[in-house]
């Protein structure tokens, strides 16, 4: 569910509604009350948009158990509505239903299932009660169209519509079936992406009239049009916390709102980066920051939230999952690719990266940018900083120092520029505030890597380890029907890499997520990669069978080993930090609890040294070009590499 906060919006402080008249600020806002007519001031974090008192079903849908056909065909839905969201008029629905042939009944119906929720699932499941929008076409005359349309109509024969017809009326009359009608067949041609049909039809280059401006990317229009992400290794060695030895360099994955050039988000880990970084930046970005302003103790604000409208990444193959476009789908987001090859199409985010690089470089331990810039300066043993500390340096110098600081090609500092898009200016009128997610929780839980798997009478099994919980029992050894042949089902599965200790287990009747612990619930927190190395040191002792109970004996004598080590190495010094971050870490979101977060205390002071240069001078950055998630020995890095195989975790 989204919150959305702008003028004339109807909205719940647990069971009274109020309708938005005026926005404060990003904190506050005046409402009417619906009954007493009372204005008054409410607090936004206190607002919902249902009555608390409604009951919470805490029903969802994950996408990736909807059917492509019904997918599809929840995303022509919201293309159809798309230009009505947020205008309250029905001759605007009248001309717009005209437009695309349909009644306008159908429209205010999707219109108000989407607005229930604000998620692409809801228009998933509705069902047509007849009329101009219904298919009347068999599967068999569905399933020959489909045929005929990709390996005939989708060619550089570029045959017309008329010949396509006559040939899918041949092949309907060999396989005896009824043929459709050429009105039928029209409507899917058309339905069809111009893109996807000018590609097939003319060559990828005649495609680059559906590209942007070669010149540049063009900037956003307003906060969060457009969020620019992409990964960088820091210029600095971090040490362990606990004996405060060289682990090597982490990886910084960050994005910024290109209008007004805050940093919505970021995430910082040892691991290579791939789709659980990319999620956790996009996670951050969209979540409020009171939670960080207060473990930071930081002395600005930091309002950039929301759900945004554009994502612009570039080809790395973890942006490229169907998980990150599904989620992306199910919220609204359009995803943008960088041209290859085009580095100038990700300035704003290079330039950003290369900015604060400035910066690390003033720490001890800085790799520098270049083994030239380095020269005699020994960074593994003037290295002093741990990844938290690191993590903590670096959202003090971006929320009090970098969204402060006047920035040259907007003429204002990003946090001005910011306030300026949401509550306007003399030169242009104001956005509002962006949409708010509302189920954190669920946003997070479809953040995670996805699997699929069966259940069976232990349970769920992944990589040897059972989970189980007595809302299983209901799945054990299910079986569907596909093409005529039973399969074993298969439900999504979702799990945490920084703590596999628990699963989420997507039930498809109830449409929720629900946690499944380990089965024998005697074993220890620990995190994949830790896991992995367990499972990597019983394969060396020439044990290529192993159950579950003897990968964790031996992550045990692994845990002991690096433990008692006199003289411990990289490897050994990550597993013991991999396993105090475990003690640590609490769950992300906690719902039936209250969590008080500790401020830091008021001495403590953050050192961020200033450079000589001007803060926007740009250096070249060499592209991220992928990333090479299967290798596991550590390497060191001396420029940006193509790959690293660096592994530790970072929890925000």
């Amino acid at each position: 569910m989204s919150l959305e906060i702008n003028k004339n919006c109807k909205v719940y402080k647990l069971d009274k509604e109020f309708i938005i008249t005026k926005v404060i600020d990003f904190n506050y806002i005046f409402a009417k009350d619906t009954t007493t007519y009372e204005t008054i001031r409410l607090k936004i974090s206190n607002l919902s948009s249902k009555p608390i008192s409604s009951p919470n079903k805490n029903i969802c849908e994950d996408l990736s158990e909807i059917p492509q056909k019904k997918l599809d065909e929840a995303k022509n839905r919201y293309a159809s509505i798309k230009p009505l969201i947020g205008i309250n008029s029905r001759k605007a629905v009248e001309e717009r239903a005209s437009e695309l042939n349909i009644s306008p009944t159908t429209l205010y119906n999707w219109l108000k299932a989407y607005q229930s929720s604000g998620q692409l699932s809801s228009l998933a499941s509705l069902k047509i009660k007849g009329g101009k929008d219904k298919s009347r076409l068999t599967k068999e005359q569905d399933e020959i169209i489909s045929l005929v349309l990709e390996e005939y109509y989708l060619t550089k024969l570029k045959p017309t519509i008329q010949r396509t017809y006559e040939l899918i009326a041949i092949k309907c009359k060999n396989a005896d079936i009824k043929r459709p009608s050429l009105t039928s067949v029209r409507r899917r041609a058309h339905a069809l992406s111009e893109k996807l049909v000018v590609k097939r039809r003319e060559g990828q280059k005649a495609t680059e009239q559906f590209e942007m401006n070669k010149g540049q990317y063009p900037d956003g229009l307003y906060p969060l049009h457009v969020l620019q992400i992409n990964h960088t290794p820091a210029d600095v060695i971090l040490v362990d916390d606990e004996y405060r030895q060289e682990l090597g360099r982490p990886w910084i994955t960050m994005a910024i709102d290109i209008y007004s050039r805050m940093v919505a988000g970021f995430y910082i880990s040892f691991e290579a980066p791939g789709y659980f970084a990319t999620g956790q930046t996009l996670l951050n970005a969209i979540l409020p920051k009171d939670k960080t302003i207060s473990k930071y103790n930081l002395k600005s604000e930091y309002p950039v939230c929301g759900i945004p409208n554009m994502i612009h990444m570039d080809n790395a193959k973890e942006f490229r999952g169907l998980d990150l476009q599904n989620v992306c789908d199910e919220y609204g987001i359009n995803i943008v690719w960088r041209p290859v090859g085009k580095a100038r199409f990700g300035g704003h985010i290079e330039r950003l990266l290369g900015t604060l690089s400035k910066y690390i470089h003033t720490l001890e331990g800085t790799t520098r940018s270049s083994i030239q810039d380095k020269r005699e300066y020994d960074s593994q043993k003037k290295a002093v900083m741990t990844l938290h500390e690191f993590e903590e340096w670096l959202t003090v110098l971006i929320a009090d120092v970098y969204h402060k600081k006047i920035h040259s090609q907007i003429n204002m500092t990003p946090l001005q520029k910011y306030e300026e898009g949401i509550f306007g200016s003399d030169e242009q009128p104001p956005k509002g505030l962006p949409k708010k997610i509302e189920d954190e929780q669920f946003l997070y839980i479809n953040l995670l890597p996805r699997e699929e798997r069966t259940i069976q009478k232990n349970g769920i099994q992944i990589d040897n380890i059972n989970y189980y919980s007595e809302v299983l029992n209901t799945w054990i050894d299910s079986f569907e029907t596909i093409r005529g042949k039973k399969f074993k089902k298969k439900f999504t599965i979702r799990r945490d890499p920084r703590d596999i200790s628990r699963v989420w287990f997507f039930d498809p009747k109830a449409k929720t997520y629900y946690q499944i612990p380990y089965r024998n619930t005697r074993l220890p927190k620990v995190s994949i990669w830790e896991y992995r190395a367990a499972q990597k040191y019983l394969k060396t002792q020439a044990n290529k069978e192993y159950k579950e109970e003897e990968i964790f004996e031996a992550l045990e004598r692994l845990r002991d080993i690096a433990i008692n080590s006199k003289n411990k190495t990289k490897t050994q010094r990550k597993q013991i930090d991999r396993i105090n971050k475990l003690e640590q870490n609490q769950k992300p979101f906690n719902i039936t609890e209250s969590s008080k977060v500790k401020n830091i205390p008021e001495d403590k002071s953050i050192d961020i040294k200033e450079y000589e240069d001007s803060w926007f001078e740009f250096e070249e950055i060499i592209p991220f070009t992928g990333i090479d998630d299967n290798t596991q020995e550590d390497k060191k890095v001396e420029n940006i590499p193509n790959s690293i195989n660096i592994d530790d975790s970072s929890i925000f």
